[in-house]
């Protein structure tokens, strides 16, 4: 009898684990922590990148400024600097400029070291000592110069003309010479250099060039010339035609003119240029 409540105790003890087992409530799973990804804070930069002019070789005070003479590269400066102001960045800010002072190799060529063009520096500067500014007037059909050409660049002046024969009353069969310029005889028109080599200080261009050519001018060239090429060129024009023309010349001519002596003033003499690159002939001489 008591190994049967044995028995019966240990079933009933059975029964009681097995229902606990069934009824036992799984476990709260707990919530992995959230990671907060890490916000990479960026410095802000200190310095930028400006593009600047640099001397492409040794540039002698009073240079007139081309693309020979300049080179851009780049450069790195403090953000907020006023650095920036002092430098050139761009081909407008320098191109056919005159140099205050001499300038050095590979030096970075600041505002201040070049004068503008049509400024009083620049005039005071642009000449050379002994020569003078003279304003050649252009009519409508040089518009072409004002396009092509600036500050800097080199000229050449022509006279156009014919040599016409002409009868003289007081002798048969007598004919002479007569220069004008210029001929309504198409064939017989002529052109020479006259003064060549000329630097342009600046283009005084006053208003916009009439497309419809209903003005007689668009403005001036001003060259730099000598006296004596003043007197010469200014006293041709009092009677004659001259033309300017892109040079041929590849640098500035100091003396591109010679005086007249007595037996030179009957010309031209052949149909030969007076000026060439190998030699400079005598003023208003063909030979």
């Amino acid at each position: 009898m008591k190994q049967k409540k044995i028995i019966i105790l240990y079933i009933l003890m059975l029964f009681v684990g097995l229902a606990l087992l069934f009824t036992k409530s799984s476990p709260t799973p707990v919530a992995e922590p959230v990671v907060q990804p890490q916000v990479e804070v960026k410095e802000k930069p200190k310095t930028e990148n400006i593009t600047v002019a640099v001397a492409k070789h040794d540039i002698n005070k009073k240079t007139i400024l081309t693309k020979d003479d300049y080179y851009f590269k780049s450069i790195e400066i403090a953000i907020g600097s006023n650095e920036k102001s002092k430098y050139i960045g761009d081909a407008d800010e320098i191109d056919a400029y005159v140099t205050k002072n001499n300038i050095s190799k590979d030096t970075i060529i600041e505002s201040n070291f070049i004068a503008s063009p049509n400024s009083e520096d620049y005039i005071l500067l642009a000449l050379k000592e002994g020569n003078y500014m003279f304003p050649f007037k252009l009519d409508q059909f040089d518009s072409y110069l004002v396009k092509n050409l600036k500050g800097g660049d080199l000229v050449d002046l022509y006279i156009f003309y014919s040599d016409e024969e002409l009868a003289n009353s007081n002798a048969k069969n007598y004919k002479e010479s007569k220069l004008v310029s210029p001929s309504d005889d198409f064939i017989k028109n002529r052109i020479k250099p006259i003064i060549v080599g000329k630097k342009i200080l600046y283009i005084d261009v006053g208003e916009e060039i009439d497309q419809k050519f209903q003005k007689n001018d668009i403005g001036k060239i001003q060259l730099e010339l000598s006296n004596q090429e003043i007197k010469l060129l200014r006293t041709l024009m009092t009677n004659s035609k001259i033309i300017m023309y892109p040079s041929t010349y590849e640098r500035n001519i100091d003396d591109g003119l010679r005086l007249l002596s007595d037996k030179e003033k009957n010309w031209p003499l052949t149909d030969k240029a007076i000026f060439s690159k190998r030699k400079q002939i005598n003023l208003l001489k063909g030979n």
